[in-house]
């Protein structure tokens, strides 16, 4: 899905406020308009505004008077907002992004330790397998069966 993107001047258009206080509001509070959010830029460098954008740029209007003087603004108001939404939307993807790679990365760090392990992994190993060893021949050391084992019998007689 291709996502529509808008030149300054498209935005102005879209939103009703000046080109100049919109470009004035990019470079003045950089901590608001988020790039690659709601902002990119082309292969010729030129800002384009997504969709993101043009409803922040919206919703900065509504709070403040586009014709106000800039110096007036206050961007500090509305970065909490803008942080916590992106610091939830983030959060999801990396949450959602480390669950897709955890098996293939478990998978390839046991490859690691098999085939190159440090010493400390070596280690590890080692345990591991004595302790699946002994737990899977756990049966044959009880008093019950040691008799028939040293007898050389057969437990289903």
């Amino acid at each position: 899905m291709t996502q529509q993107l808008y030149t300054t001047p498209d935005a102005a258009k879209a939103t009703g406020i000046p080109e100049s206080t919109i470009r004035s509001w990019l470079s003045r509070h950089p901590e608001v308009f988020q790039f690659n959010v709601h902002v990119v830029t082309d292969e010729h460098k030129q800002k384009l505004w997504t969709e993101a954008g043009i409803e922040l740029l919206q919703s900065r209007r509504a709070s403040k008077n586009a014709t106000d003087d800039d110096a007036n603004l206050d961007a500090e108001s509305d970065a909490p907002d803008l942080l916590e939404s992106l610091l939830d939307e983030d959060a999801e993807r990396l949450a959602n992004e480390y669950w897709r790679q955890l098996p293939g990365r478990t998978l390839q760090r046991i490859k690691q330790m098999r085939d190159n392990p440090t010493p400390e992994q070596r280690q590890i190993v080692q345990t591991s397998v004595r302790a699946a060893l002994s737990a899977g021949t756990e049966h044959l050391l009880l008093p019950t069966y040691q008799p028939m084992l040293l007898e050389g019998g057969d437990e289903t007689d």
